[in-house]
């Protein structure tokens, strides 16, 4: 169900809620919005109560804050945290949301229990980023109706790309209704963040996944990350996909959360279970 939370960031934003039990947080990436994570929620609907919103100042939350900012998205994320406590609690950053879910999970690790990074790194490479500052000018001479386009062999696999053109097209539509300013000032917000420094505060295991084909995060760059990271890491490196993995191989990748939650409520009723 959709619902309405207040927080002291803004005004209330809308929520995505389905399911019941341990909580897990979804965040997104640039351009996106909750609707990434609508397979995910489906499939572990019996087991997890999935939690995901369009970050503050984008999509349907698009005026819950006066401008776009990773502090409000880290800042809303943190309310939900709360929200969801005392029951254990997972954050899953995809993309620009890895970086949210880092810095939130800095200001909360006594309430969670584990995070995933999906084509996730603390900071865009610095190719990236100057791909990123082109697209701003891109958009100044096309509109967002015309970066759809532009974008889309850098976000899916080259099979995606030939062989599903639906899919890619209804993205490319997705990514086109973003407003130029929220668009805009979430590309300049990304290119300013990091989160390397939240990275030695992790105890807790995660898990990180990338495409073979992600330019964004590729599987050179995300193993280098997984290896800073102190505490226990499961890597996985999807073949035949991109930046945009719960769309190219939702099965396997809706399989991949399920077992990684599976064994954190393993370790948390373990480490919290009744003694007797």
């Amino acid at each position: 169900m959709r619902k309405l939370v207040a927080w002291q960031g803004g005004s209330p934003f809308l929520v995505d809620d389905l399911g019941s039990g341990s909580g897990l947080i979804c965040l997104h990436g640039l351009g996106g919005g909750s609707y990434f994570f609508a397979g995910l929620s489906k499939s572990l609907i019996n087991s997890r109560r999935v939690l995901s919103f369009d970050l503050p100042g984008t999509g349907f939350n698009l005026d819950t804050v006066e401008a776009f900012s990773i502090d409000a998205c880290v800042d809303a994320t943190v309310e939900m945290i709360d929200q969801v406590s005392p029951e254990p609690v997972a954050l899953l950053g995809h993309s620009m949301g890895a970086i949210v879910a880092l810095k939130a999970y800095a200001k909360r690790q006594e309430k969670v229990n584990g995070l995933i990074f999906v084509g996730g790194l603390p900071e865009a490479i610095p190719s990236i980023k100057k791909k990123l500052i082109q697209r701003i000018e891109q958009i100044g001479e096309l509109g967002m109706s015309g970066i759809g386009e532009k974008v889309m062999p850098a976000i899916f696999a080259e099979e995606t790309l030939s062989a599903r053109r639906q899919l890619v097209a209804m993205y490319q539509r997705m990514l086109e209704m973003n407003t130029e300013e929220s668009y805009i000032q979430s590309v300049r917000a990304l290119v300013d963040a990091s989160a390397y420094e939240d990275i030695e505060s992790i105890s807790v295991p995660c898990l990180v996944i990338t495409g073979m084909e992600d330019l964004y995060a590729s599987p050179f760059d995300v193993k280098a990350f997984a290896d800073t990271i102190p505490s226990q890491v499961s890597t996985e490196i999807f073949e035949g996909c991109g930046h945009m993995i719960f769309y190219e191989d939702p099965t396997r990748f809706n399989e991949s959360v399920d077992a990684f939650l599976q064994s954190l409520d393993n370790v948390w009723e373990f480490t919290y279970g009744d003694d007797n």
